[in-house]
């Protein structure tokens, strides 16, 4: 069957392929936000207690859930990861996250071998991106997720991360917001975003 990704041309300023897996059981760093979505029933398991995953209100669909699960079993069985011959930008987990080393490994070796395209990613499992600190390729932009599990990382090794504000005006002076991944796909500051259950995203820094 292989994996698949899909092609977004909402939300982002251009074109992106995206490439996701079901929220909440591929997320093993999550704890603030993370909700699981039976595979067949599509019940919400919600244990996170500080704001809903925007991604897990998709798996309502049962195509969505679908193809999110395909793509769970497909790398999980080591299948390859073939990138769009037409993608320019790609991000990694729009739903889903880093769920071992190895899979994030294999996403290393997909951007090396894919090195005109621009690749970004959230995680909140940023102990795998730890271990491979200086392995990063360069069309690689990675930003930890905070309200996570491994949170003490982000300070211990100084990683670029975003943050979910659920009040503008809890904002720190100086943090931009991004609402359309711009401050994500390149660049090593870290910014803040805005809780999706409370702001729409179509919602700018103001």
């Amino acid at each position: 069957m292989g994996t698949r990704f899909i092609r977004k041309t909402t939300f982002y300023p251009f074109p992106v392929y995206e490439f996701n897996l079901p929220t909440g059981h591929s997320c093993p760093g999550a704890k603030d936000c993370k909700i699981s979505v039976d595979r067949h029933t599509g019940k919400f398991t919600t244990t996170g207690k500080v704001f809903r995953c925007y991604a897990a209100s998709a798996e309502r669909f049962p195509a969505v859930r679908k193809y999110r699960w395909d793509n769970f079993d497909a790398v999980k069985r080591g299948e390859p990861i073939r990138v769009p011959a037409k993608a320019t930008h790609v991000r990694i987990h729009s739903s889903g996250d880093f769920f071992s080393q190895v899979y994030f490994d294999q996403w290393l070796q997909v951007c090396k071998e894919n090195p005109t395209v621009q690749f970004w990613a959230f995680t909140k499992s940023p102990q795998y991106w730890v271990n491979r600190m200086g392995q990063i390729p360069p069309n690689l932009t990675l930003q930890a997720s905070k309200g996570g599990h491994s949170d003490h990382l982000i300070d211990k090794y100084k990683l670029k991360y975003a943050e979910v504000f659920q009040d503008r005006d809890k904002i720190p002076a100086g943090m931009e917001i991004d609402t359309n991944d711009v401050h994500a796909m390149t660049g090593k500051k870290s910014f803040a975003l805005l809780d999706n259950s409370k702001y729409s995203k179509k919602d700018g820094p103001q």
